[in-house]
């Protein structure tokens, strides 16, 4: 089977986009993300049942979904008012099935994690062809590859403007929980995201880029150009956003219940989170990627190779930061985290550093 690696952009629809493929006849995957600091312990295990139970252990929301909020899990179906549950005992025998009469290597182990899963789930496995894997971030991807000592695979990206990607990665964190978990080391990941990951992801190896515009706005088409790509057929499940085959609505960040498709997708941007000058200064920082994926800017060029002034978001975040110093006890880490950031934002992210 070929390995497909799905590494996240900020707030660019790679959950959606796993979901689009969801129960496809000839992909074989999980529901949601699998981390790789959390599987390296589990295949350690002493033995076979012990790593199937570790990773019982490590991800029970793939067994009943009703405990995975985060992500709505506990909210699918057409009402609402649905979840999934997979039988955790035959999960553990299908994995000792196929992991039988020999001696598993890494790779083994996952992929017959996976066989098992569908199984369990009464999905036949014999006609898959791909093995899509939602590992996240560049990082954990990193990691993933590492654990795994994966030699032949390829990288699926989301992204989306880069503008409307920080704007919506901002928005979206510092109103969730009133933005007790959003401080300046998470703003600095969501530019630097948007700014550097594509990059930093064609040096591990060969990157398929997807736009979360074009998942929304040319669906049929874009999904028929994957299928195409992959060498899979194309099935009508792939306009349909799902979990184990019940719909879904998107995360608790974003507040908005929203499932599947939208041939009215926009981008938008929300001003209240930047002067003007920094929507100039991301957009010149981002014109390569901007210009490569057939995006308009959308505000008046300017040069601007650094910006010594703080940008609003950030001010905005250290305000957020020094309000929420005392939540959950003294978080004196996070006030430190303000000058350093800053720091690396104004030596890492400008247009000399970028080129």
């Amino acid at each position: 089977m070929k390995i497909l690696l799905l590494v996240a952009g900020g707030r660019a629809g790679s959950d959606f986009f796993q979901s689009l493929l969801d129960d496809h006849s000839q992909i074989l995957q999980f529901p949601g993300v699998l981390l790789a600091n959390n599987l390296e312990k589990i295949i350690n295990a002493k033995s076979k049942k012990d790593i199937a139970i570790n990773f019982v252990k490590e991800y029970p929301h793939f067994f009943n979904s009703k405990i995975q909020k985060l992500e709505r899990w506990n909210r699918l179906g057409k009402n609402k008012n649905q979840s999934f549950r997979v039988n955790k005992k035959k999960f553990i025998e299908s994995f000792l099935f196929f992991s039988r009469d020999k001696e598993l290597n890494k790779k083994d182990i996952l992929i017959n994690f996976h066989k098992a899963y569908a199984k369990a789930r009464n999905i036949d496995c014999s006609k898959k062809k791909i093995l899509f894997i939602h590992t996240h971030l560049l990082s954990l991807t990193k990691l993933f590859i590492q654990i795994f000592d994966l030699k032949k695979f390829e990288l699926i990206h989301t992204i989306r403007h880069p503008l409307s990607s920080i704007s919506s990665s901002i928005k979206s964190w510092v109103n969730y929980k009133a933005g007790s978990v959003f401080f300046p080391k998470d703003l600095f990941f969501h530019l630097d995201l948007a700014l550097k990951c594509i990059n930093d992801l064609k040096k591990i190896n060969k990157v398929h880029v997807f736009q979360l515009e074009k998942i929304h706005t040319q669906n049929i088409k874009l999904m028929r150009d994957f299928c195409k790509k992959f060498k899979i057929k194309y099935e009508k499940i792939l306009t349909k956003s799902t979990k184990n085959g019940l719909t879904w609505w998107g995360d608790s960040v974003s507040k908005r219940w929203i499932s599947g498709v939208n041939k009215k997708f926009t981008i938008n941007i929300d001003e209240n989170y930047f002067y003007k000058r920094d929507l100039q200064y991301i957009e010149f920082l981002a014109a390569d990627i901007i210009k490569k994926y057939g995006y308009k800017n959308l505000y008046p060029e300017k040069k601007i190779y650094f910006n010594f002034f703080p940008m609003k978001c950030e001010l905005l975040v250290w305000q957020n930061t020094i309000k929420h110093l005392f939540t959950d006890g003294f978080r004196w880490k996070h006030l430190f985290s303000i000058p350093i950031f800053y720091i690396l934002r104004l030596l890492f992210l400008n247009k000399i550093s970028l080129k």
